[in-house]
């Protein structure tokens, strides 16, 4: 398997708490001709095969989704009913 040098650049590292032994990295990568949003767990504690890098799980966004997505968890952070240990009901995700 070889390699590809993605260019990529870590913008952010983020310490999860729910999900220990990972990071979460925030970079951008060229991909698709363009440069996106790469968002990657990075495993620092090495897994039962000692297996210690990214993960297969992330996902990339292009420049308008990450705007996208950047006005959604401004909603969100700033909406306290949002983090209320339990919520009067729950919301069906739309399809």
């Amino acid at each position: 398997m070889s390699e590809k040098d993605f260019k990529s650049k870590i913008h952010g590292v983020v310490e999860t708490k729910f999900q220990p032994g990972f990071e979460l990295h925030v970079m951008t990568s060229e991909a698709f001709n363009t440069r996106v949003l790469n968002l990657r767990l990075n495993r620092i504690i090495p897994s039962v095969r000692g297996y210690t890098g990214y993960t297969r799980q992330g996902f990339m966004l292009t420049r308008n989704e990450a705007i996208l997505l950047h006005s959604h968890l401004t909603d969100l952070i700033h909406d306290d009913d949002s983090w209320e240990d339990e919520p009067e009901e729950i919301v069906e995700a739309k399809e």
